[in-house]
Formats: structure tokens, C-alpha cells, sequence
């Protein structure tokens, strides 16, 4: 980044705004939307989540956190609604607007949705989650049990 600012003589900060809104045009025009949408919505967050790591506070580790929890569930409704959501006229600016919204310190608009929606849900549904994880984990030791049966050696065998 401090070769291409040197290049070009400008700052850091101005080589990523404009890198920034060169990627906006690209998207608007219909190129490469996916791949740039992808980029920032995870680059610049990522960053930003390393940052927030190695700082002493912890509410910018909260934001943080709760974008990467608003990000990923939109990823997975994205990713099963995305070939319909493709015929959206404009859908990877309106994506990339969204990421921006979500991630942007003054609207924090992943904490909005979460408060909003995900928490009132998780809330709901966290006694049926923990007796579904609770049966899957009784599964698992059911299956370790009986594969020990199976091969005659236990648990307890490859510890020793």
C-alpha cells in the first residue's frame, strides 16, 4: 500500500476511498459485483476485527462481533436465495450498500439488526437449540459407544 501511495503521491487513507469508490462504479456498471461485494463486506470487516482485538475497549469488539454474526447469517440466506435475488435489478449494489450499513461506525446497523431480529429469536428458540444439542451430543456418545463395542477397545484404552 505505501509503494502504490508513493506511486501516486497520495495518502493511504485517499488510495482506499478511492479504491473504494472505484469499486462502487465497477458494481453499478455490472462488473465483477459478486467478487467486490464479497471483498468489502469481508476485507475491510476483518481488518477492522483485528483492530478491535489488539484495543483495550471492548465495544468495538462487541460491534465487531455482532457484525460477523449478522454477516453470516445473511451469507447462508444469500447463498440459498441468491440465483432468485440475482434477478433483482442492481442486487449487488443494494448487497454492497447493505455490508456498508452493517459494518459502518456511525449506523452500526449489524448491532440494529441483531437486536432487532436475531436476538428476540435466539431468545425464543435457545431451549429447543440446547435440547437439540443435547440429543446430537447423546447421539455421538451413543455411536462412540457402540463403534468401541464393535472393535473391542474403549475410550479409555487409547488413553493409556
Amino acid at each position: 500500500m505505501e509503494k502504490v501511495a508513493q506511486m501516486t503521491g497520495l495518502q493511504p487513507a485517499q488510495l482506499f476511498r478511492y479504491s473504494i469508490i472505484a469499486g462502487v462504479i465497477m458494481v453499478m456498471c455490472g462488473i465483477g459485483g459478486s467478487y467486490i461485494s464479497c471483498l468489502l463486506g469481508v476485507a475491510y470487516p476483518c481488518f477492522m476485527s483485528f483492530l478491535a482485538l489488539e484495543s483495550d475497549g471492548r465495544d468495538d469488539d462487541k460491534q465487531w462481533l455482532t457484525y460477523w454474526v449478522v454477516f453470516g447469517l445473511f451469507n447462508i440466506v444469500d447463498q440459498f436465495a441468491g440465483f432468485i435475488l440475482t434477478f433483482i435489478p442492481f442486487y449487488f449494489l443494494l448487497k454492497l450498500c447493505f455490508l456498508i450499513w452493517l459494518f459502518h461506525p456511525i449506523t452500526t446497523g449489524a448491532t440494529t439488526i441483531y437486536d432487532m431480529f436475531i436476538l428476540p429469536n435466539m431468545q425464543q428458540y435457545e431451549k429447543h437449540i440446547a435440547a437439540v444439542e443435547q440429543k446430537v451430543s447423546e447421539s455421538i456418545d451413543a455411536a462412540k459407544a457402540k463403534a468401541s463395542s464393535i472393535t473391542g477397545k474403549s475410550e479409555s484404552a487409547k488413553t493409556e
